[in-house]
């Protein structure tokens, strides 16, 4: 089938357009064809792939359209980048979690630090009771007990000891009790020795001289300890006045705790070292176990002071905390070096980061190892796909070197180019044949012209004679060679061809003197749809010359037309002879097999598998039956809607 585009269109359209058949188009406007060989649109497409394959080879090695980068950069980011954040992120909860851990762990040092604290101010403050009640300790402060002094202080001594071995045994309480006279009897020798009054006069103990407390801590009270009996400057120490039955002084008891060196022992006990400091309830430093010059140590200080609650807070390499002393209104404070434990972790972390960017570049040469295996057959076959062009489809694929499948997908190249280059044999046949064809049809035709105006010479020659039925079948005849001959359309408009169907029955007539009849149900929706040209002429002649030819009377020809279901359907019906396959051809019957044959190989050619043509046998005559997609094609203009003359129409008005 030939190609055919618009009058209208460009040069350029003309020359890469197929023909498309239009429902809308009249025949006055499609009538151009260009017949564009299908070799010259494989040969373009082939080199349009040919060119595109090219160009992706040249791209590059690292191009971002390479199939093998790709993957690689998939690989990249949906699994490589996926897992390296879980692993940081694992590391990264291992941290929190230990120090978490490390935290509780601190906070419950604190607590039991801040618990032992208590229990030995609470143990000093009974045993601060049981010598105010004691009846030895308040005749001896009152003139009462041993004479001599030496009596009296071993007297002491054996109380001292008592309470040292029984009460409380710490070596970090220290007992002094000053009398009137200002003698002074301790656990302890003095590094110097108090008056009564000047004990009394000290910082801290207005209430007590004013008698509205009975005992009072003070917590920066000045050591009377030898150095080499205690290390802090200054004491923990709870002060009692002692009175007799009647109410009256005999004397002051002092019981000191030298807390400095009970926070260095108890920061040693615990089994992870760290810094413990006492604060009181000003919130400045009593004393502690390490360097109180740290300032990330004060400004922790500064931003609890004045809460109540605990705290902590994590800087560089500390964990500090605190934990308060309700009943003093004091507040321990800890300084914890997390590289304890933070240390091992990062270098736990350290290898698990060398080991992992160490798998993680083995697993990517790995992996672009694999990819390149992949892609090299692909990009083998790239490059067959560009030459393909060049050598005129006489490249193959070796599948030796493909698995699975890529070898597929070889297989599937080699027998493309094998059928495209049996397509090119083949329509390179088809286009010698069609050339030979034509060539023919242009000898047939021998001058259409001439023949039709010596007919409209037989017509006026008739017509100057008075023979007007056979001026009548010179205009039928004429109608019907000029429609034969014209070679421009394949298909017309059924109202066209129920035109030429009634001048060829109008020559029959004649011929058969009028012995049968002609009946047309067709549906009126239809006139402008595209049917075969000469498709019901044939199927008429049949039904005519080998139905009813050797009935005298009453013979009838049915020609129905209608659409049904997207299709447009045209029957012809005899009620003559019939028609039997079996039986054996005479001429006649030769003829009628012909323009079968012809109907059914054009209509394969115009709608390939969607046109059919059926034959049904009946009890009296034969039904003929054409099927095909129905083709609207409604005319422009008014004046071609109205106009019934086939030649100035097929001539253009």
């Amino acid at each position: 089938m030939g190609l055919t585009v618009a009058s209208t269109t460009t040069r350029a359209e003309r020359n890469a357009c197929w023909e498309i058949p239009n429902r809308k188009r009249s025949k006055s406007v499609c009538k151009t064809k260009l017949p564009i060989s299908p070799i010259f649109a494989v040969n373009l497409t082939s080199n349009c792939i040919a060119g595109v394959c090219a160009l992706k080879v040249h791209v590059g090695f690292f191009a971002l359209s390479s199939l093998k980068n790709k993957i690689f950069l998939t690989f990249l980011l949906l699994i490589l980048l996926p897992y390296a954040f879980l692993q940081f992120y694992s590391i990264r909860q291992i941290e929190q979690s230990v120090e978490k851990q490390v935290i509780e762990q601190n906070n419950k040092q604190l607590e039991q630090l801040k618990l032992t604290f208590e229990d030995l101010r609470g143990t000093v403050f009974r045993i601060a009771i049981r010598l105010e009640k004691d009846p030895v300790i308040i005749s001896l402060l009152s003139g009462g007990g041993p004479a001599e002094e030496e009596d009296r202080r071993k007297l002491m001594d054996s109380l001292w000891n008592d309470l040292k071995s029984n009460a409380l045994p710490s070596p970090y309480v220290f007992y002094s009790i000053t009398d009137l006279q200002n003698r002074q009897y301790a656990s302890y020798i003095p590094g110097k020795i108090l008056s009564y009054k000047s004990a009394l006069d000290q910082n801290g103990l207005e209430e007590m001289k004013s008698g509205k407390a009975g005992y009072v801590w003070v917590s920066d009270q000045e050591t009377d300890l030898r150095p080499e009996d205690g290390k802090s400057p200054r004491l923990v120490t709870l002060y009692s006045q002692l009175h007799d039955e009647r109410g009256r002084e005999v004397g002051l008891l002092r019981i000191g705790i030298d807390f400095q060196t009970w926070l260095s022992s108890m920061a040693k006990s615990f089994p992870i070292t760290q810094d413990f400091f006492l604060l009181n309830e000003k919130d400045a430093m009593l004393g502690g176990t390490g360097d109180r010059s740290d300032d990330v140590l004060a400004a922790f200080i500064r931003a609890g002071a004045g809460t109540d609650g605990g705290s902590h807070m994590v800087n560089g390499a500390y964990l500090y905390n605190r934990m308060p002393i309700p009943a003093m209104k004091w507040t321990l404070v800890s300084r914890f070096p997390l590289q304890l434990f933070f240390g091992d972790i990062e270098q736990m972390k350290q290898r698990m980061v060398s080991t992992f960017l160490l798998f993680t570049l083995v697993f990517v040469v790995i992996t672009f190892f694999i990819l390149s295996t992949i892609t090299r057959p692909l990009r083998l076959l790239q490059k067959k796909m560009a030459e393909v062009a060049d050598k005129q489809f006489q490249t193959h694929l070796p599948t030796r070197r493909y698995k699975g499948e890529l070898l597929a997908v070889a297989r599937a190249f080699n027998k493309m180019v094998s059928d495209v280059h049996a397509l090119l044999r083949r329509l390179k046949e088809e286009e010698r044949q069609k050339e030979a064809v034509r060539f023919q049809m242009l000898l047939s035709q021998m001058n259409p012209h001439f023949l039709l105006n010596t007919l409209n010479v037989v017509k006026w020659n008739v017509l100057s004679k008075g023979d007007e039925e056979t001026a009548a079948i010179c205009m039928s005849l004429g109608r019907l060679l000029e429609t034969s001959l014209n070679e421009e359309a394949d298909l017309i408009h059924f109202r066209t061809e129920k035109e030429l169907t009634e001048a060829y029955v109008s020559i029959l007539s004649f011929r058969y003197d009028q012995h049968f009849e002609l009946h047309w149900e067709c549906d009126e929706r239809i006139a402008f749809a595209l049917v075969p040209k000469l498709s019901l002429q044939p199927l008429v002649e049949n039904a005519i010359f080998h139905g009813l030819s050797n009935k005298e009377r009453g013979g009838a020809v049915w020609i129905r037309a209608y659409a049904a279901e997207g299709r447009c359907y045209l029957e012809v019906e005899d009620n003559g002879a019939g028609w039997n396959p079996a039986t054996a051809p005479n001429p006649a019957r030769k003829r009628k097999s012909i323009g079968l044959t012809n109907i059914k190989e054009r209509l394969e050619l115009l709608f390939k598998k969607d046109g059919r043509l059926d034959i049904e046998p009946l009890p009296a005559g034969t039904r003929v039956k054409l099927g095909f997609p129905l083709l609207m094609a409604e005319p422009y203009t008014e004046a071609e809607r109205g106009s019934n003359d086939v030649e100035r129409t097929a001539r253009g008005g």
